[in-house]
């Protein structure tokens, strides 16, 4: 087959009628599967209202389970952050303080965030 300008352009034109003809959106399309991405703590509205200051550490621990990360400066600090990620943008956030006193028992409880209601 002999190569020229006009073949050239029938294949292009072909190729622009099969695309537009699919129902393919190409300025909003993505891969097709992201998998949901979850990192932190997954902390409730519910286990949040059962907290109340002067509760224990240990007690504090079984309600929310242990932060993914703790100041290691600060042992007094509990931090739990939670991200949701769905097709690469960020979906949900928050970041939950809880400050125990010296005797190890709930100073202060600071949310920055929505906290799910599940």
């Amino acid at each position: 087959m002999k190569f020229n300008a006009r073949n050239l352009f029938g294949y292009v034109l072909l190729s622009i009628g099969c695309i537009s003809c699919s129902g393919v959106n190409l300025t909003e399309w993505q891969f097709p599967y992201y998998y949901p991405i979850q990192q932190g703590n997954y902390i409730t509205e519910g286990q949040l209202s059962t907290l109340h200051i002067g509760m224990p550490k240990e007690q504090v621990a079984n309600i929310l389970g242990t932060p993914v990360s703790q100041f290691m400066f600060n042992e007094s600090q509990w931090q739990y952050t939670y991200q949701y990620y769905r097709h690469d943008s960020l979906k949900g956030s928050y970041i939950v303080n809880l400050n125990f006193d010296y005797m190890n028992d709930l100073a202060s409880i600071e949310s920055v965030g929505e906290v799910f209601d599940r």
